[in-house]
């Protein structure tokens, strides 16, 4: 991505959060006293980051596939017979492509998780009773916090770790 659409991007992002009153006029959080409110604005927060990593994802994929002019349809199981048609190489290409975009995904969602821009994204797990079904008490265990994070580093490993890989069809992990 160039500079200038980096720049389009973030002006839009902000443009949504002063809109929705969550920045003021010198682009500083504008948070609430109201804890409800608080909490609706950092998902509201952490929503428009997530999905505008989405759209920036598509808009860059548009781009390298030289679709710039297409949209998506809406007729998904349409979609899907035109791409059974496909030759398997080209099949595989839309393989080694998408296989591409979910680890960018990965990638860019462990970022976005360790790089919240508004704030310290606090990720914990609470342990459940396996019988009953309910959180244990005091039994948080963090995720993400100030000894433990860089989710996205991560990312790579659990692919080698835990993915079925080329048994599935996907590639190997690499590291660049």
């Amino acid at each position: 991505m160039d500079e200038k659409t980096r720049r389009e991007r973030q002006r839009r992002y902000l443009a949504i959060c002063s809109e929705r009153g969550w920045l003021n006029a010198d682009n500083v959080e504008n948070w609430p006293d109201d804890d409800s409110e608080k909490t609706e604005m950092a998902r509201g927060l952490f929503g428009l980051a997530l999905v505008s990593d989405a759209d920036n994802l598509f808009e860059d994929f548009r781009q390298r596939i030289d679709a710039t002019a297409l949209n998506a349809g809406s007729n998904v199981n349409g979609a899907y017979a035109i791409l059974k048609a496909l030759s398997d190489e080209q099949k595989a290409a839309l393989l080694t492509v998408f296989d591409d975009h979910l680890d960018l995904s990965i990638h860019m969602s462990m970022l976005r998780l360790d790089r919240f821009d508004h704030g310290f994204m606090k990720l914990q797990v609470q342990r459940s009773d396996p019988v009953e079904s309910m959180p244990i008490p005091d039994s948080e265990i963090d995720i993400i916090s100030d000894s433990c994070n860089e989710l996205f580093q991560d990312a790579l490993q659990w692919k080698e770790d835990f993915s079925r890989g080329t048994e599935i069809g996907r590639r190997e992990p690499h590291r660049d």
